[in-house]
């Protein structure tokens, strides 16, 4: 019920929903003035959502608290990997990776450097649902250097909560007592944090997918669609925080 929910909240989420609202509103009133005040509402949501400078600030400010870095003089038995990173090509019978991609990079980094030790994957397309993946574990060896032992997966997860409940039930006594770092996107972090509270999982963090070091320019203000969707998931994130408050 509650992923049925979060799906339903990113919709709600999409500032694409609401301005095609504003535009109905304006078609179809017989209201001179509501239909003026609804197109220029729209024309502002508009190079609002569009602009990527403006979302650049908007992003650090919401992630800007949870930039945490790694310091590789630690040593951890387990690092967790959230889903999103990788989904599986059946028809070639492959792992590709998602923008999402830097969680495993890094991971498989401090896994070589010595840092962690083992790596669980949760609620990851890549998996293909198997809870098995030998393909994946391939994967990791050939392409990391990672043996398959050293490379757990939790296929159930399909939300953040779920990321940590379920491998709590799956992995919770194996990783009981020792040092776990917990690896995910920036966007994310606020809320990861919020759910490892919950499940009352002592681990430490390492913030991935956010470069707050680029400079702006011109081009920052020129309306960029893409945005929109960057747009829909930062505020998910704000009422997805809200909803885990009372999960």
């Amino acid at each position: 019920m509650f992923y049925i929910f979060s799906r339903i909240l990113a919709c709600l989420a999409s500032p694409v929903l609401y301005m095609l609202l504003m535009l109905l509103v304006a078609v179809f009133t017989g209201r001179r003035v509501l239909r003026v005040v609804m197109l220029v509402m729209f024309f502002a949501m508009f190079l609002a959502t569009t602009n990527r400078g403006l979302y650049g600030k908007a992003e650090r400010m919401w992630c800007g608290e949870c930039l945490i870095d790694i310091d590789t003089t630690q040593r951890y038995d387990y690092a967790i990997v959230p889903g999103g990173v990788t989904s599986y090509d059946s028809v070639r019978g492959r792992v590709e990776y998602g923008e999402a991609g830097d969680r495993l990079v890094d991971c498989a980094w401090l896994m070589n450097l010595g840092v962690v030790d083992k790596v669980i994957v949760t609620g990851d397309g890549g998996s293909n649902g198997t809870g098995d993946s030998l393909f994946f574990r391939k994967h990791m060896k050939e392409v990391y250097g990672i043996d398959g032992d050293r490379v757990l997966i939790e296929p159930e997860a399909k939300n953040t909560i779920e990321n940590f409940t379920k491998t709590q039930a799956k992995f919770g006594k194996e990783i009981e007592g020792k040092r776990v770092l917990v690896i995910n996107s920036a966007l994310y972090m606020r809320r990861t944090m919020l759910c490892c509270r919950k499940v009352e999982l002592e681990c430490d963090y390492y913030t991935v997918d956010i470069d707050p070091s680029l400079p702006g320019g011109w081009e920052d203000n020129v309306p960029d669609m893409a945005v929109l969707n960057k747009w829909m998931k930062l505020a998910h994130e704000w009422i997805g925080y809200v909803a885990y408050l009372f999960y």
